[in-house]
């Protein structure tokens, strides 16, 4: 009757543990998802804080904002077309002519390049400058702060082929972080 007594006692003692190692494990889990969900919050901040950047250095007697992506998407588990395109579309006033603009943050090189978007979204781009006929092109801040990037490029989408860039193509388009945003023939810098 005592090893039954022990028995249960022991198969208790197991249950008590086995719920808290589960507890535990789950509270580890649900830890891991908020971590995921402030680094991607982190990380949207830090879009958003570089476009708000980007916009500051088109000034208004020349440029007006024509469309500026909300990227409702990310508030959302619902695929959102209008989010497939450009962060900004703008127009140079005193010609009338419109252009698309990506913003892009990154505080550093990966395996060596500057991984700007992902194949997917490289493809949507160039979808939407053709279909819309419209030049587009890639603003890339890189290092330092999103809000004050230490570098920056500006890249024609024609020459942002590829999802990742080696130093030696987007080091061509560098322009100063601090200097406003010029438009002539077609080009932006």
């Amino acid at each position: 009757m005592w090893e039954l007594t022990i028995y249960f006692k022991i198969m208790k003692h197991n249950l008590f543990i086995y719920t808290v190692w589960g507890d535990i494990t789950g509270l580890i889990g649900k830890l891991k998802r908020v971590a995921e969900v402030l680094k991607e919050d982190e990380s949207v901040e830090m879009g958003n804080d570089f476009e708000k950047y980007v916009v500051n250095l088109f000034d208004n007697k020349y440029f007006s904002i024509v469309q500026w992506s909300t990227d409702i998407m990310r508030k959302h588990d619902r695929f959102v077309e209008s989010d497939t395109g450009p962060d900004l579309i703008v127009r140079y006033l005193p010609k009338d002519e419109v252009f698309c603009v990506e913003c892009k943050f990154r505080s550093s090189l990966f395996e060596g390049k500057l991984h700007w978007s992902n194949p997917q979204q490289l493809k949507r781009y160039q979808g939407f400058a053709r279909e819309k006929k419209l030049p587009f092109f890639v603003v890339i801040g890189f290092g330092g702060d999103s809000s004050y990037p230490e570098r920056m490029f500006c890249i024609s989408l024609k020459e942002a082929k590829y999802p990742a860039l080696y130093p030696s193509i987007f080091e061509k388009f560098e322009r100063k972080p601090e200097k406003s945003f010029f438009w002539k023939n077609g080009i932006l810098n």
